[in-house]
């Protein structure tokens, strides 16, 4: 949808001008740099380390955690720091700002563009999985869901070793990074449970009407209506997300709250962008076994010259995910028996590195067709013209449907629940084994988005359509995957293994999700809003949302499953944080096992998978890292 945007890039050009007039940020920032020769030395000099330009900290990743380290760290005059992003600029990415307008980031150069190997339990195939390749990294590009996540996920880190990483340990966090904007379309906010001075803009948007049909439905269903998801309380229920906006209808993401103009004008800060740093440079001091991080080695392009700085305290890895353990193991720091077989000297055996890859596994889009001229729905932003009036709108005053979430609501729920219809006369109705955080604690997501989505929103729908698609996620997967050395060359893409649906449980939590969004299109007020009937509904697009919930077995939900399914694009844990070097690759500070002067900040130090959006516990664990940095 939103077709204004496959439109001319005359007409895009003419709206970056609009951007600009109306709003700050316009002109690239003078202090963000992309020529390497400008902040490192370059590798003809020697190797006397002594020689190298150095900084007290060296940030490698601008994503979600880079930001947050380069501006805290920088906060103290006496601290250099070097930030360093293999993305451009996050300043004129003119999609970026627009929160509706997520979907048209995605397989562009401000995405990294991943795919999967071939997935076994997922009928062979390769699947997208994009990441953020921008200053801001994924908050740069996500869809601006705001979650603290369950109380429980963290208390659960803390109750299997993570001391220090609870939920008390945590929120603390959470409420420093928000600076909550008051809605007045969406009262009964307690503001006692949101930060108010924090940088990062976090608020309660309008949205598509469908979206209140979907809350009174699920509350018929008996899931509760929540009225806010980041409370102590935890998200179980039914509610609209809080979303990432500012007071100027515009996306807040990691860079634009932490790299502010006042951040960037610090002389003891240095920011590059489109740069990626080689590998993490180590030596060994003179009566010790163990390898310390000096530095690392930096470049522009596969052919372009190397540069190397030095980092006078400490290399901090920010990369995300999958670019955490890809540097790493390009480093020498990984399975030992992996790394040789590469070719890749090792520094520092570590089993666990790029191991225990979680995400969470969704049965991808069912769509239902909606009744025409319902205007429950968003899908006439399909038409150029309506959307290029929603574009005027939002560009006056930031308001209209591209200053809303494409996500705008989901229910969290507890698959084994035994008051909610998730049961068939034509399944086995088996209950999934417990994979939850705790008792309060979801472990499925039904998200719903107000339009017709096929294949991410590359593909175009049925014209004349209006529908609705829902998607019912797994948050707690048992399942897990791999990052792995595809060469010993940054520039060449890591290997994705995220082994989806390995585990038979997350499939059968899936096949129960989809069972509910099934009970959910015939309950009412949903159902009236809703063309049902099997004339309506002989595309197949519209399939299984047009099956019968008493008719379809569970085998055919499994076989369009595998073939449907997708993430939800929240990666963690393979870099995780526990005791153990056999089993983990940081400790309670985050500092790589086994070597001195690294750690790891990043969605791949959690231990385990969170149970909702992981962008705001990124974050906070940046800011608690900040803290244990500068009290070493």
């Amino acid at each position: 949808m939103f077709q204004f945007f496959r439109s001319s890039s005359s007409k895009r050009r003419r709206c970056r001008r609009c951007l600009r007039s109306t709003t700050m940020g316009g002109k690239h920032s003078k202090v963000i740099q992309s020529d390497p020769s400008l902040f490192a030395t370059a590798n003809d000099q020697g190797d006397r380390t002594s020689k190298w330009k150095s900084y007290d900290y060296v940030i490698v990743g601008g994503g979600a955690a880079g930001c947050v380290l380069a501006s805290r760290l920088s906060e103290d005059a006496n601290n250099t720091v070097l930030l360093i992003e293999a993305g451009k600029s996050n300043e004129k990415e003119f999609l970026s700002k627009i929160p509706f307008a997520f979907s048209k980031m995605l397989r562009t150069a401000v995405d990294w563009d991943f795919l999967t190997t071939p997935q076994a339990k997922s009928n062979q195939r390769e699947i997208y999985f994009p990441r953020g390749k921008i200053l801001g990294g994924s908050s740069s590009i996500n869809a601006l869901i705001h979650m603290h996540c369950s109380p429980e996920d963290f208390d659960g880190w803390a109750r299997n070793g993570a001391e220090g990483w609870s939920y008390i340990d945590l929120h603390p966090y959470l409420l420093k990074s928000e600076k909550y904007l008051p809605s007045p379309e969406y009262p009964g906010i307690n503001l006692a449970d949101h930060g108010r001075k924090g940088p990062w803009k976090v608020t309660h948007l309008d949205s598509a009407p469908i979206n209140q049909v979907l809350l009174d439905t699920c509350e018929q269903l008996g899931i509760k209506n929540t009225r806010d998801l980041n409370t102590p309380h935890g998200p179980l229920g039914a509610s609209t997300f809080a979303a990432t906006v500012d007071e100027k209808g515009q996306r807040s993401s990691a860079a634009t709250a932490y790299l502010t103009p006042e951040v960037l004008a610090r002389p003891n800060l240095t920011i590059a962008v489109n740069c990626r740093v080689a590998k993490i440079m180590f030596e060994k001091s003179s009566g010790s076994s163990r390898p310390r991080a000096i530095g690392v080695e930096i470049s522009s392009s596969p052919s372009a010259p190397l540069f190397k700085v030095r980092a006078n305290k400490e290399v901090l890895l920010a990369s995300g995910a999958i670019g955490t353990p890809h540097l790493l193991l390009l480093s020498g720091v990984g399975p030992a028996t992996e790394l040789r077989e590469k070719g890749v000297e090792v520094v520092k055996d570590l089993p666990a590195v790029g191991k225990n890859l979680s995400d969470h596994i969704s049965c991808g889009g069912v769509i239902f067709r909606a009744k025409s001229g319902s205007g429950y729905t968003f899908d006439y932003l399909n038409s150029p013209l309506s959307s290029a009036t929603a574009m005027v709108k939002w560009l006056f005053n930031g308001k209209g449907p591209l200053g809303t979430l494409a996500a705008p609501g989901a229910a969290f729920v507890r698959s084994n629940d035994s008051t909610l219809p998730f049961t068939s006369l034509a399944s086995a109705n088996v209950v999934p084994v417990d994979r939850s955080a705790g008792p309060k604690s979801p472990d499925i997501e039904i998200i719903w988005f107000p339009a017709i989505v096929l294949d991410f929103g590359f593909k175009k729908p049925p014209a004349g359509l209006q529908g609705l698609t829902i998607s019912g996620v797994a948050i707690r997967p048992e399942s897990t995957g791999q990052v792995l050395l595809n060469s010993k060359s940054i520039w060449d893409k890591p290997i994705i293994d995220a082994n989806y649906f390995d585990s038979e449980n997350d499939l059968n939590v899936v096949v129960r999700a989809v069972r509910l969004i099934l009970r959910m299109a015939r309950a009412k007020p949903l159902a009236s809003v809703l063309e049902l009937h099997p004339e309506a509904n002989k595309n197949p697009i519209f399939w299984p949302g047009s099956a019968d919930p008493d008719e379809v077995t569970d085998e055919q939900l499994k076989e369009w499953i595998r073939e449907n399914s997708s993430p939800a694009w929240h990666p963690t844990s393979s870099a995780r944080m526990g005791l153990s070097e056999s089993s983990s690759v940081v400790d309670l500070n985050l500092r790589v096992h086994g070597i001195d002067g690294l750690r790891v900040i990043d969605a791949s130090a959690f231990p385990t998978i969170v149970s909702g959006h992981p962008c705001a516990p990124v974050i906070a664990l940046a800011e608690k890292a900040s803290d244990l940095i500068q009290a070493a």
